[in-house]
Formats: C-alpha cells, sequence, structure tokens
C-alpha cells in the first residue's frame, strides 16, 4: 500500500481502514445472516472511526485503500479454490489419478467461466492474457482433441 502514502492518512487510520476491509471480506464469506450482520456492523464502527481521522480526504482515502486490498492474492483462498476444483474429480477417481487427469483438471480450471463473484463472467485465462475466450472450456477441448487425433471423432461422425 506504498502508493496510499501520499495521501491524507497516517499508518493508524490505515490501520482502521484495513480492519474495515478485513470485516468487509468477513461479511461476504458469512454463510448466516447473524455472522454478517456482525462483520457489517463491525466495519461500519471501522469507517466512521477513519471517517473522524480523515474528515473531507475520507472517500478518497478509503476507495483508494480497498482498492488496492482487492489487488491482493490470498494464497489460502487460491488453495481453496483448487481443493474445490479437484475434490470431486479425486473423490472419483479412487486415488488413481494420472497425470493426463490433472492436466485435464487444470485445463478445466483454466478455461471455465466464474458464475459469481467480481470475476463473474470471466476465465481464469481473460484475466491473466486480456485476450476474450470465445468458446466454452469443453468445446475448446473438443477442439484440442480432433486437432491431435483427427480420426477421433470419426466414428461419431459416420
Amino acid at each position: 500500500m506504498a502508493g496510499l502514502t501520499t495521501l491524507p492518512a497516517d499508518q493508524k487510520t490505515l490501520r482502521v481502514l484495513c480492519s474495515a476491509w478485513q470485516w468487509r471480506k468477513g461479511a461476504i464469506k458469512a454463510k448466516k445472516a447473524e455472522a454478517r450482520k456482525h462483520c457489517a456492523g463491525n466495519e461500519r464502527i471501522c469507517l466512521e472511526i477513519a471517517q473522524d481521522h480523515l474528515g473531507n480526504g475520507y472517500d478518497l482515502v478509503k476507495e483508494r485503500a480497498y482498492a488496492e486490498l482487492d489487488q491482493i492474492v490470498q494464497s489460502s483462498s487460491l488453495v481453496e479454490c483448487i481443493n474445490s476444483v479437484i475434490r470431486p474429480c479425486l473423490n472419483n477417481s479412487k486415488n488413481h489419478v494420472t497425470q493426463e487427469t490433472l492436466n485435464l483438471i487444470m485445463f478445466y480450471h483454466n478455461h471455465r467461466r466464474y458464475r459469481a463473484g467480481k470475476r463473474k463472467g470471466s476465465t481464469p485465462v481473460e484475466i491473466l492474457t486480456g485476450r476474450k475466450q470465445e468458446k466454452d472450456w469443453i468445446e475448446l477441448l473438443l477442439d484440442i482433441a480432433e486437432e491431435k487425433e483427427p480420426s477421433f471423432f470419426a466414428a461419431v461422425n459416420s
């Protein structure tokens, strides 16, 4: 958050904004309404403290702090995401996982569209490259299969 040092905020105020951001994330992730309410209330308290300290500069500093904090890649979230994608495949394979299976899981993960959240409608490959993925992941996979082995679909087409 080095870019924030040019804004009119001291370290204590930035810590309060970081806490508010964490409470906001907690509210988003909470499964129960009571927990969401608790987290939202704590975020509101932190934001009120920050607003008292910052005065007129509050909106700019809060927006900038939240934007920079949103850019942080949380490795535990990444690991949990991968686990949620891989676990059903591993459960079905009865612990007999080949490299080909892992490659297929990787392809699916990198080319599937997110259904919810701030990345909704995009794929990991699109986010990484900045280029639009025109086809669904299964269509891409079938294109690759046909390219590598043209006779693969011959029996289906006849």
